[in-house]
């Protein structure tokens, strides 16, 4: 296995001065009369609080803390239940310890804090298995409390500290996503783009796959603003799901293309815009990539696949493209027919599959471009100013030739050279 050494993060050396801090501070305690307490659970519940995100914190902060109220509620409890009956056998407090548990665990699960019932039972087993014999544990229940809420403080203060950096949100950046964004990918580059967006930086894709794929894709990454998909066919809503502009195929280039198609011998996947569903008509298949590609795909929600029979074929009809999945040899024929036939009434692309042997062509409107769905674009995000980021040189503004995290690391520094307070 090749070992990779990435760089250290914030994450990690935040975690480092978190669990300083907590060590600081229990120094400090050992010359208060409140109790030296343990640094131990001060540093577990500080690092179980730097997290990439603001609200994650905040939501395992909670976690910690309503685990850590129940659990040495319940400590304390069996203490004096313990003392009270004057018991000292250790096995017969082992054995009710494990009876404790269920409460302890149905308590959270009354409160819907479900996520704390491990918590819960951590502080409570602490308590009654290791210091059910002490001479006055008591105050270890006490400093067990507080050496968690310490480290809960710190880890929250720490992991939401930032420098003041400018933030450039009135610019529109676009990136491709293949060998731009997914290229090299790493959580580095998911939370550092998330955090871009939720700073205000105005960040988008366009790209040739669909909505569907994008959404797959690009699963964790929390985008906002309206996608250029379908290399131009369409401007999607990834808020509202649903298109916002469509460029459409005329009937005779549609009709002349399906015909062409099959005088080749060769299938066609036909997507139709009916309302605001793109519905992919098929036939029967010509080969087994087209078998894969229906079977990887049409359980997806975001896929729409139906029968060429049921296909209308009227006047109402809106095709946005048409795509053949074929051996190279015959998509390389294809493509010259339909270029002698069709000329400048449509644009054609073709590009590798993910099938051995295979590619793709596509037949889309000549108006279908990434180009005139970026001018429509800035007037849905109100933007004049637009950078670009793409993998061929000469085409964008930023060129990108490593993807993954270096598209990010550039996104952030013309972000700042570019922004404002």
């Amino acid at each position: 296995m090749k070992l990779t050494f990435p760089p250290i993060g914030a994450r990690i050396v935040k975690s480092s001065i978190a669990v300083g801090l907590c060590m600081t501070v229990y120094f400090i305690r050992t010359f208060l009369p409140v109790g030296n307490g343990i640094p131990f659970y001060g540093a577990l519940a500080a690092l179980w609080c730097i997290q990439p995100y603001t609200n994650t914190t905040k939501n395992n902060a909670l976690q910690r803390s309503v685990g850590t109220l129940t659990g040495a509620v319940y400590g304390l409890l069996f203490l004096l239940l313990f003392r009270r009956l004057s018991l000292v056998i250790p096995e017969l407090v082992y054995i009710s310890a494990s009876i404790f548990i269920i409460p302890v665990i149905y308590t959270t699960v009354v409160m819907n804090k479900r996520n704390a019932s491990f918590f819960s039972c951590v502080v409570f087993l602490s308590i009654a298995l290791t210091h059910s014999f002490d001479d006055n544990p008591y105050l270890f229940v006490l400093n067990r409390v507080i050496d968690t809420f310490i480290g809960i403080i710190i880890g929250v203060i720490v992991n939401d500290f930032r420098l003041p950096v400018k933030r450039d949100d009135t610019t529109l950046y676009i990136s491709g996503i293949d060998d731009v964004l997914i290229s090299q990918t790493s959580n580095y580059s998911k939370v550092e783009l998330n955090r871009l967006i939720r700073s205000g930086v105005k960040f988008t894709v366009s790209t040739t796959h669909t909505p569907a794929e994008v959404m797959a894709i690009m699963s964790d990454t929390e985008l906002q603003l309206p996608l250029i998909v379908m290399d131009g066919a369409a401007i999607y809503d990834i808020k509202e799901k649903k298109y916002l502009e469509m460029a459409y195929l005329s009937k005779n280039v549609s009709a002349e293309s399906e015909r062409i198609i099959s005088e080749c011998g060769l299938h066609c996947f036909v997507n139709v815009m009916l309302d605001t569903t793109l519905l992919i008509y098929y036939g029967k298949f010509r080969n087994s990539a087209e078998k894969k590609q229906y079977e990887n795909n049409r359980h997806s929600p975001y896929r729409n696949y139906i029968k060429s029979e049921y296909r209308k074929k009227d006047a109402d009809e809106n095709i946005l493209y048409i795509t053949v999945l074929a051996e190279k040899i015959d998509i390389f024929l294809l493509e010259r027919k339909l270029r002698q036939k069709l000329g400048v009434s449509a644009r054609i692309n073709i590009s590798d599959s993910e099938y051995d042997g295979f590619m793709y062509l596509k037949i889309f409107s000549s108006d279908a471009s990434k180009e005139n769905m970026l001018s429509k674009l800035k007037k849905y995000t109100g933007t004049e100013k637009v950078i670009t980021f793409g993998s061929i040189k000469g085409k964008y503004d930023v060129y990108i030739n490593d993807g993954g995290n270096a598209t990010v690391k550039k996104l952030k520094k013309i972000c700042r050279l570019n922004g404002r307070y």
